[in-house]
């Protein structure tokens, strides 16, 4: 398991703040959907939901609540970086997203997170340590004193920062 550490170091080398740390999850989901459109990537998570319109309430709360969506593509990332295949991919859209930052329609940010959230949930990833924003948007480190379901650790953030219908 990769030291968390070092996700957090490539983010504030960078100074990456929420929208670059969303762009760098949404291109990393991008990839590795092997390219799919954020359109394909819903239709696969309704097709594979057992509840649509929990589905619709994540997309909505992510879309409306920033922190949430930033704290969301944390835990992805955070999970991601435990494959060390994927860290070296994660520093380079660490680097693009400094380089050259864009806006994401708040749709295709949804999108792309909660997709993140269903491929590292449905591979039944454990996380020891996460990347989390504060309230002044710096990034911290968060050890547990064991593994945390990765599916857990999604729901526990929704909990915390997501809107309440």
């Amino acid at each position: 398991m990769a030291r968390m550490a070092g996700l957090v170091d490539v983010l504030v080398e960078h100074q990456v703040d929420a929208e670059r740390v969303i762009q760098i999850c949404a291109d990393l989901m991008h990839d590795l959907a092997g390219g799919m459109t954020h359109e394909e990537m819903y239709r696969d998570l309704m097709a594979n939901a057992r509840d649509a319109g929990a589905v619709d309430t994540m997309l909505y709360q992510l879309e409306g609540d920033a922190r949430y969506a930033e704290n969301a593509a944390l835990i992805v990332l955070s999970a991601a970086w435990n494959f060390p295949e994927l860290e070296e991919p994660i520093r380079a859209l660490g680097a693009e997203a400094a380089a050259s930052p864009r806006s994401m329609a708040s749709v295709q940010v949804a999108n792309s997170i909660l997709y993140g959230m269903y491929l590292i949930a449905r591979a039944g990833a454990k996380i020891r340590e996460v990347a989390y924003a504060d309230d002044q948007g710096r990034i911290h480190l968060r050890q547990f004193d064991g593994t945390v379901d990765a599916g857990e650790l999604f729901d526990n953030v929704r909990d915390q920062y997501g809107d309440k219908l």
